[in-house]
């Protein structure tokens, strides 16, 4: 086999194998299927992808969806345990002034999520504020299972909140894989989801005790908040639609052809 017949890969079904680091000049890919392909480093000088299928593939998009649905079950869980956990205190309660720190932590984060989501990532803002959500979802993971694990020491409770929120400042800032990004919006919309239903339960207990005026501004709150969640929400699929399927990280791709089809796929290529 000549060196032109081991680099023709047109019209084959490729799906998710990887060409990381090899070497494919001149390789002719036409009307193949690169969905979820790894090229990452690879020479690819006068290739030809005209025609080619490039995005994620059927398995990219199942792993991610669920591991949004995990993250999403995993803190609903936990945010619920909490917000329960609230019902029934009162001021002058030993721990209400952890009732008010979930009240505060839930608020800033769903509205950072919201911000961080109808901003582009690659703004101040729209990192800043991603970067917020991320912290204050982490936090109050590390909150519920550091508490429950020392059957509700308050110290260590904090002190899992403080590590939950740095892990995931961590995560946010510095690991920039799709999978991390799902995570992030995923954890950021149970968050936003979490402060409404806890406004909406607010808003009861005033309204049932005929405390009008209260009840309402927090019927309100829990009809903004249930808003940004939408708003959230649809970012989990922003996110997946738009995640890199065929990889072309560093690869060199001078010369190389590619047909509106195939860039419309949002290919990453640099």
């Amino acid at each position: 086999m000549n060196d032109s017949d081991s680099h023709n890969f047109s019209n084959q079904v490729l799906q998710n194998r990887s060409f990381q680091g090899q070497v494919l000049n001149g390789a002719d890919f036409g009307g193949a299927d690169v969905r979820g392909c790894n090229f990452r480093n690879a020479q690819l000088q006068g290739a030809n992808f005209v025609g080619a299928k490039i995005g994620l593939s059927g398995r990219q998009i199942a792993v991610l969806s669920a591991g949004a649905i995990a993250i999403c079950l995993v803190l609903t869980d936990v945010l619920t345990r909490l917000i329960l956990g609230t019902q029934g205190q009162i001021p002058e309660s030993r721990s209400w002034s952890f009732v008010l720190l979930l009240y505060g932590v839930l608020s800033a984060a769903g509205l950072a999520g919201t911000i961080a989501n109808k901003h582009p990532k690659t703004s101040k803002l729209g990192r800043f504020a991603g970067t917020i959500s991320a912290i204050l979802s982490g936090a109050l993971l590390g909150f519920f299972y550091a508490g429950t694990a020392t059957n509700n020491n308050s110290q260590a409770a904090l002190a899992g909140m403080a590590i939950g929120g740095v892990l995931m400042f961590f995560v946010s800032s510095r690991i920039q894989r799709q999978f991390a990004k799902v995570a992030i919006a995923a954890a950021g919309s149970i968050a936003t989801y979490a402060a409404a239903f806890l406004f909406s339960a607010t808003a009861s207990a005033f309204l049932s005790t005929q405390k009008l005026f209260w009840g309402t501004c927090f019927a309100l709150l829990s009809l903004l908040y249930l808003w940004f969640s939408f708003v959230s929400f649809s970012a989990i699929v922003r996110e997946i639609a738009h995640a890199e399927g065929t990889s072309f990280r560093g690869a060199n791709l001078a010369d190389a052809k590619f047909d509106m089809n195939c860039l419309n796929l949002k290919s990453q290529i640099p």
